[in-house]
């Protein structure tokens, strides 16, 4: 084990550093994708780095070499990691992984309370429903089924054009499950610190990709008028926090995109953040193989002294 048990933690900063602003440049639903599981495989490959790193200070327990029969003091003789880097691994690996089942627990959770309130809500006839409030509001429930919720005070301010495109765009949200995508950005960049840029930019790039999908089935200049009057719709102080408010976020960025012509695939973009990614997997792969031999060699040492 060398320095390829070290990439996958750079590569994995590299992604979190460069994927946002790269990911602005993409077609929303590209740059979604590549945000979400792109950064879950950047925190898992880094999660696995320390692992290895810890597992060889680890290895050198008594219960654990007795068990897979290898030779503590070959392990401790040949092994490359130093013990003070191999402990910091062990206990960042520990916090991280505690911090992870946290965030991962609280989205459970969070999914839970949005689907209590898709069943609670008002039916109006399929997923729509009209709640009376004074206050403009007008967001998206998951659940089984999802629900599009949408205040009288928001329905009376819009033309219907604008009413159809503020529909599209949480519909969008229900469609494409955008409260998924970003539920893996927050347990990436909770695996891994470095990928804290992670949730921010997978939360804009949902909200772009539904209002693209609004734009669609409407007019862009409709849409973005549509959003500049929903400007202060905010979801009830209640509501769970997978549930996604069309007008919540970076209003005039993206009305300026809707106002501009949609972005096309830029290939060098996309061919970097995932060559990041596979050179993230490769560099695992050849960590994980140095360390399957480190250990094969302290248990032919231990064949030899027991022989």
């Amino acid at each position: 084990m060398h320095l390829s048990v070290y990439l996958p933690l750079l590569f994995s900063g590299v992604f979190g550093v460069l994927a946002p602003p790269l990911a602005r440049r993409l077609p929303p639903a590209a740059g979604t994708w590549l945000l979400s599981v792109g950064g879950l495989v950047a925190a898992a490959g880094s999660s696995t780095s320390l692992a290895l790193l810890a597992f060889t200070l680890a290895g050198q327990s008594s219960l654990l070499s007795s068990r897979g029969h290898w030779s503590v003091d070959s392990l401790r003789h040949v092994d490359p990691v130093a013990t003070p880097v191999a402990a910091a691994a062990l206990a960042a690996l520990a916090i991280l992984a505690l911090e992870a089942g946290l965030v991962g627990w609280r989205r459970v959770l969070a999914v839970r309370d949005a689907c209590r309130l898709a069943a609670l809500l008002p039916a109006h006839g399929g997923e729509l429903a009209v709640i009376p409030s004074p206050v403009p509001q007008a967001y998206a429930v998951p659940g089984r089924p999802g629900r599009i919720v949408v205040s009288t005070s928001l329905l009376r301010q819009l033309s219907a054009g604008e009413r159809r495109a503020v529909l599209a765009h949480e519909r969008s949200h229900l469609r494409h499950h955008h409260h998924v995508h970003q539920s893996l950005a927050q347990l990436a960049a909770a695996t891994n610190p470095l990928l804290s840029r992670l949730p921010a930019a997978a939360g804009s790039a949902c909200e772009r990709w539904a209002d693209e999908d609004a734009a669609k089935a409407s007019n862009r200049d409709v849409v973005a008028e549509a959003l500049t009057r929903a400007a202060t719709s905010k979801p009830a102080a209640a509501a769970s926090a997978v549930v996604l408010a069309a007008a919540a976020t970076e209003i005039t960025i993206r009305v300026a995109a809707l106002r501009a012509a949609p972005l096309r695939l830029a290939l060098w973009r996309l061919a970097l953040l995932v060559g990041l990614l596979g050179a993230t997997v490769a560099a695992v792969a050849e960590a994980a193989h140095d360390t399957e031999r480190l250990f094969e060699f302290a248990q032919y040492a231990y064949r030899a002294q027991h022989r």
